[in-house]
């Protein structure tokens, strides 16, 4: 009878056990692997990753907007391994420290423009090239090709370019009418301290004068500057309207936008959150774009109903201006190699 009641119980224990490790086998094969929405894979016992991203725009800008979503899409595919927490409002620096502190590893990424990145990455000055774009969609076909090529300026600066797009042109506001070349002779503008954005404008006669932004409403109250430029987003939200009386569509600059990562911490991902972020980038950049179209759309409305004039210069005083500016193409030349010059004016006849 004790010989039967033991064997019942060993019987029982190793179908307890058995019927334990197929479980536990079952569970393995279920959820070691979680599939995300974009179809990558992302294993459960990976760490996770909280990272946070910068920038000096406000909120409400496009380049803010841009960052919000990004950091959410990130966080939404990756179902919480990966948290990006944002700063906009230049909340951890200025462009210039944001730059330093990514480089540092004390910010992960930063969100910005290519013109105050030029001191830490030459190339970059391929972007202040000015009047090369009609139009902000060839400048997205251009990026979708030339980003690749610009990755090799990035080796060994700490830097990790994770995606670049355009936004929106820069345009120039004045408080005088600007409707032939010979109009910017004498006019005050503020620029930022870009020496290719400087060189444009004293080009055409203009003189360059480099302003705090902070500084700049007062700057044009009180007459200590004539002019100014900036997308239209800028122009808006600071209310320049109420001291400029004209805008005048120069299309000088399209604005270029970056997501940089700390090389570092880019590299300590795993490759399947490495194709996840990738992913994320590329959609987060076509956002930008799209919703700079729609914002700029809106902004002209609004700028019209403020009752500032929005001047178009016709054909033949554009030539004019690439006429005079052509000494800043031949400056670029010599900073970044006349053959990426070549190369990128090359891939944007052809988009054009």
């Amino acid at each position: 009878m004790k010989k039967l009641l033991c064997l019942t119980l060993t019987v029982i224990l190793l179908m307890t056990f058995v019927g334990c490790s197929k479980d536990s086998v079952s569970m393995g094969s279920n959820d070691e692997k979680g599939e995300n929405q974009l179809g990558d894979t992302v294993s459960e016992d990976e760490p996770n990753f909280n990272y946070k991203i910068a920038t000096s725009a406000t909120s409400s800008s496009i380049i803010g907007q841009t960052m919000k979503y990004a950091a959410d899409l990130i966080s939404e595919r990756s179902e919480g391994k990966i948290t990006v927490e944002s700063y906009p409002d230049g909340q951890l620096g200025s462009d210039t420290e944001l730059i330093e502190g990514v480089q540092m590893g004390t910010i992960d990424m930063v969100i910005g423009t290519t013109a105050p990145q030029v001191s830490f990455i030459p190339d970059l000055a391929i972007f202040d090239l000015p009047n090369v774009y009609s139009d902000i969609s060839v400048a997205q076909i251009v990026l979708s090709e030339f980003t690749k090529k610009m990755e090799p300026s990035f080796e060994n600066t700490g830097l990790r370019l994770c995606t670049m797009f355009p936004t929106v042109f820069r345009y120039m506001s004045s408080s005088k009418a600007i409707r032939s070349v010979d109009d910017f002779k004498g006019i005050k503008i503020r620029t930022m301290e870009n020496p290719y954005h400087m060189a444009y404008w004293n080009e055409l006669g203009a003189t360059a004068t480099p302003l705090a932004f902070s500084e700049l409403y007062i700057g044009l109250q009180q007459g200590l500057v004539d002019a100014q430029e900036n997308p239209l987003d800028i122009f808006m939200s600071s209310k320049f309207y109420e001291q400029q009386n004209y805008l005048i569509n120069t299309k000088h600059i399209a604005f270029i936008a970056t997501i940089l990562m700390n090389q570092k911490q880019w590299d300590s991902m795993p490759i399947e959150y490495q194709d996840l972020m990738n992913d994320c980038f590329i959609e987060a950049s076509k956002y930008g774009t799209e919703n700079a179209k729609k914002v700029e759309d809106e902004n002209i409305k609004l700028i019209k109903e403020k009752g500032v004039e929005i001047i178009e210069p016709d054909e033949k005083t554009y030539e004019a201006i690439i006429k005079r500016v052509e000494p800043v193409y031949e400056m670029i030349r010599k900073a970044v190699g006349s053959g990426l010059v070549d190369e990128y004016l090359s891939i944007i006849n052809k988009a054009q």
